[in-house]
């Protein structure tokens, strides 16, 4: 698809907005969000309802560096585009970390009791397994564990898990990535802990 035309006055346009116009952004959204929204962030995330999510973050982040920008005769579309790709990569991560942990999150469920266990053997360590994870949350910053209950375990969208918490989803995200490096130490300490032979005692002064 054929990148969207110029507008007659969009260099003033970007000028006023990066004044501080707000009904000179908002043409210059207009005109571009489709655009970005079918040629960019459709096609890299496959998902129209994150691509959506990722329109709103990408507008937010250029109305914020849009002092930054400087003008060329190619116009704002390449340096919109940019800021799109960027944040879908952006998104595309946080996905991949929430999977890949979800993953293995279902993974100690469905399979480590192994194939030939019976189903008390299956709901005792899903018991145990479960009171594992909540006794790391535990020992985690509160909101750490909230944002990984929410998104991870009640399985609440983006948006659902950025208004309980109060928070933009660019916010979220960030908390999200923190989030799962906290489990991650916790969980992996929990099991050092757990594998560290007992400590000798000491031995009687000679003497």
């Amino acid at each position: 698809m054929a990148r969207p035309r110029l507008l007659d006055d969009e260099k003033r346009l970007v000028a006023r907005a990066q004044g501080g116009d707000t009904r000179a952004f908002e043409r210059l959204y207009r005109h571009y969000a489709p655009a970005i929204f079918a040629q960019v962030l459709v096609p890299m995330l496959g998902h129209r309802a994150d691509a959506q999510d990722c329109l709103r973050d990408t507008f937010l982040a250029a109305h914020g560096a849009l002092r930054k920008f400087s003008w060329t005769k190619a116009g704002i579309w390449p340096w919109l585009k940019t800021t799109a790709k960027n944040k879908a990569r952006d998104l595309l991560r946080a996905s991949g970390r929430r999977q890949r942990l979800r993953g293995a999150y279902l993974e100690h469920l469905e399979t480590a009791a192994g194939p030939d266990a019976d189903t008390v053997q299956q709901r005792l360590f899903r018991a145990d397994l479960r009171a594992q994870i909540d006794a790391r949350f535990e020992e985690m910053n509160p909101r750490y564990a909230r944002v990984l209950r929410l998104r991870l375990l009640e399985d609440r969208s983006r948006d659902e898990c950025a208004a309980l918490l109060e928070i933009t989803l660019g916010a979220l995200d960030v908390l999200m990535y923190r989030a799962v490096r906290a489990f991650r130490k916790a969980w992996e300490q929990h099991a050092a802990n757990d594998a560290s032979p007992p400590t000798p005692p000491h031995k009687a002064a000679t003497p």
